[in-house]
């Protein structure tokens, strides 16, 4: 009797152990899943596509300072790029800094109010895409400001006012993974007015492709 109670003790205990062991391996396995999912470097947001419901919780942030001393976030491989391109300009006397990046989706809407007050709805609307639908909270788009002559160019009337200089970052964009994403000629296209100073990551070959082919996001994803 005893030796038959020992063995069923024994069975017991290996299939208690087996059982801990499959919920360890379960749990390994779904948190190398989550350290596996990838930064969707070619997502499509605007007002008819909005940022995927999980999108943000892959995209990984880094905090940085710019020139002027604002804080910023942004995520990681696109800023790694933009320090390659800010890099480039200055040895073109020309100073880039990033401007705006990063944005929640408290900040995005926000960020509405405040150009509604200074530029007004229509502007609001023709710049900005609501919360949910809009780039800034992808963390791979920013906006642009210059040191320029001893000036900080930080909005939107100043940052008009440097044609020139935005022609000359524009043409080395996709050297460094960057589009322009709102280009003045396909505002049809994306329904958001010509911003000079709006560009975006989206990887070397497909900002190649798309700044040659003088075409948006959206028509190179269709």
């Amino acid at each position: 009797m005893k030796k038959l109670l020992a063995v069923l003790l024994a069975a017991v205990m290996v299939l208690l152990l087996g059982s801990c062991r499959t919920e360890q391996t379960s749990t390994v396995s779904m948190a190398e899943t989550a350290k596996t999912k990838e930064t969707d470097y070619l997502v499509l947001v605007n007002r008819t596509h909005p940022l995927p419901q999980d999108y943000e919780s892959s995209v990984e942030l880094t905090e940085a300072k710019n020139f002027f001393g604002k804080t910023f976030r942004i995520e990681k491989q696109t800023y790694e790029h933009f320090l390659q391109l800010r890099e480039k300009m200055l040895l073109q006397e020309v100073q880039i800094e990033v401007n705006r990046a990063y944005l929640t989706a408290e900040e995005q809407t926000a960020l509405i109010a405040q150009y509604t007050q200074d530029y007004g709805e229509e502007y609001a609307y023709d710049h900005q895409a609501k919360a949910g639908c809009s780039e800034n909270q992808t963390g791979l788009s920013l906006d642009l400001a210059l040191y320029f002559a001893g000036e900080t160019i930080d909005t939107d009337e100043k940052l008009a006012e440097m044609e020139g200089i935005f022609m000359e970052i524009h043409a080395v964009l996709a050297d460094y993974g960057f589009i322009l994403r709102y280009p003045q000629e396909k505002v049809k296209e994306t329904d958001v007015a010509y911003q000079p100073w709006h560009i975006r990551y989206v990887g070397e070959a497909a900002a190649k492709e798309i700044m040659e082919n003088k075409i948006t996001l959206e028509e190179y994803l269709s």
